[in-house]
């Protein structure tokens, strides 16, 4: 059974449905091949968290993430939203992204039902140098790490945060992020700057 089917409702009810453009879903399918071609292929829970701490060192260093997807604070976890609903097929309303990622990747099979393969190369045009590197380093850090230690290490203040709110949310803030990693003011600043942005132009 799914480590994450008591957290399906909370997910699907609270994230932010901000529609995404094609090629920002391409972005996302692309950061999976990625990690999946350096890999060898892995499970998605670790995916999840290999994206994870690769955006919070892209944040602390640059400002900005890697891909528009909400990170969502669920009980083993941080998750990417809408690659969690892709992955899992749990949304119904939105299968664009499921079907780019069934195009791009397949499952292991039965002996390694978790576990994600690539089917096609990944275009590294759709990242940029930094985000490659922020991704290199989450690579290395964590895709040897077991489940209870990703867990440990996923279940930072950020997530606490959001995982404790009273208002309906599970959505994890870009500003604590970047506080987890120590960013200095300025990044901060400019963070909050374009989160602002962002909200006005909805």
């Amino acid at each position: 059974m799914s480590i994450f089917v008591k957290s399906e409702f909370k997910i699907s009810r609270y994230r932010h449905l901000s529609p995404m453009t094609n090629f920002e879903q391409q972005k996302i399918i692309q950061v999976v091949l990625y990690i999946l071609t350096k890999t060898g292929g892995i499970d998605y829970y670790h995916i999840f968290k290999i994206i994870y701490f690769a955006e919070l060192k892209h944040l602390a260093k640059w400002g900005s993430r890697i891909i528009k997807d909400d990170l969502c604070a669920l009980e083993y976890g941080p998750v990417p939203s809408k690659l969690y609903d892709a992955v899992k097929g749990s949304n119904p309303r939105n299968t664009h992204l499921a079907d780019m990622l069934k195009d791009a990747t397949l499952f292991a099979g039965n002996d390694a039902p978790n576990v994600m393969l690539p089917k096609e190369n990944v275009n590294l045009s759709y990242l940029s140098k930094s985000e490659a590197e922020a991704l290199d380093e989450s690579i290395e850090e964590n895709a040897r790490l077991t489940f209870s230690q990703l867990k440990e290490k996923s279940h930072d203040i950020a997530w606490a945060e959001a995982y404790r709110k009273e208002n309906g949310s599970n959505i994890i803030s870009p500003i604590t992020m970047a506080k987890v990693m120590h960013a200095d003011e300025a990044t901060i600043e400019y963070i909050k700057d374009q989160l602002e942005l962002e909200s006005a132009l909805q």
